[in-house]
């Protein structure tokens, strides 16, 4: 018995999910989004340089470089809306907190938001892709109605619904300055 070697199969095994690389997922759903809108639009979209750490310096630049930088999405000319991409947070939003006093998480995205809206001059949206569900949209109620929306939501003074439903009821002048 004592010349067994025995492998312990239990001896590498972790409760502990494996960790997610938060800015490999951050930069794979940019370049996702950018695709889905390139091919919606037909027009580039990239991602910003930098994207999402370049507030403070966003500020003394030149306004032509100002509105490249603003934002996760670099927009072609003419675009109204300062792009806030979200990919994940699948465990940070929950509906009994959204109902019953407010959502962190969703409060956040929409200060990033409103920041960005306030230094570019466009437009505040936020597009998030939670892991294995469809692309949504969090925008000011006053910038886009639901109305024909069979599903949707508002949180505070932000409406929410899907993206697919908001590029399919809405023309280029909507998005584009014409």
């Amino acid at each position: 018995m004592d010349d067994l070697d025995i492998d312990d199969i239990f001896e590498n095994m972790s409760s502990d999910k494996k960790r997610v690389n938060g800015k490999r997922k951050g930069n794979r759903v940019e370049l996702e989004l950018c695709k889905l809108l390139t091919k919606h639009f037909k027009k580039e979209f990239s991602r910003s340089v930098g994207s999402g750490n370049r507030w403070s310096q966003v500020t003394s630049m030149p306004a032509h470089a100002r509105d490249s930088f603003i934002g996760d999405l670099c927009c072609p000319e003419g675009f109204k809306w300062v792009i806030e991409c979200k990919g994940g947070y699948d465990n940070d939003v929950d509906f009994s907190s959204v109902l019953d006093g407010g959502c962190a998480r969703l409060d956040e995205f929409i200060e990033q938001s409103t920041h960005d809206a306030e230094q570019s001059g466009r437009k505040p949206i936020i597009l998030w892709k939670r892991s294995r569900k469809p692309w949504i949209f969090i925008a000011k109620n006053t910038d886009i109605s639901v109305s024909n929306f069979d599903y949707s939501f508002v949180y505070r003074d932000w409406n929410i619904g899907t993206l697919e439903k908001l590029l399919s009821s809405t023309n280029e002048k909507f998005w584009f300055e014409i």
